[in-house]
């Protein structure tokens, strides 16, 4: 009789695979239909990057997660880091707030604004 070896971890992978792509549609930012953004599911390591360094009141986190997680339709990145700059200072912080939840799956929006 020969014992197989279980792999535990494939019940992990699995479920973190089957995890779909989420579509969010910004109308402010005419991003919607086929120009929505496309998002998929953080792991460790994306989330550690956004957060690293970041302090609890930081709002630069928000536009972090929308320049990380944002695709477009075809998989490519909506924004860089050179937007950066341009979201602190065009961009509608209750928007940003809204997608950035959106993007995290959290309705929780009060644990990323500044307290």
């Amino acid at each position: 009789m020969t014992t197989e070896k279980i792999d535990f971890f494939e019940g992990v992978k699995g479920h973190f695979d089957a995890l779909e792509t989420k579509i969010i549609e910004v109308e402010e930012w005419g991003l919607v239909g086929d120009k929505s953004i496309y998002t998929k599911p953080f792991n460790m390591l994306e989330k550690s990057k956004i957060f690293k360094g970041s302090e609890g009141g930081d709002l630069n986190v928000l536009i972090d997660v929308i320049i990380e997680k944002s695709l477009t339709k075809d998989g490519d990145k909506m924004f860089t880091m050179e937007h950066k700059l341009k979201f602190k200072v065009k961009a509608d912080t209750d928007v940003l707030a809204r997608v950035a939840s959106q993007i995290m799956n959290t309705d929780d929006t009060a644990s990323l604004k500044k307290k």
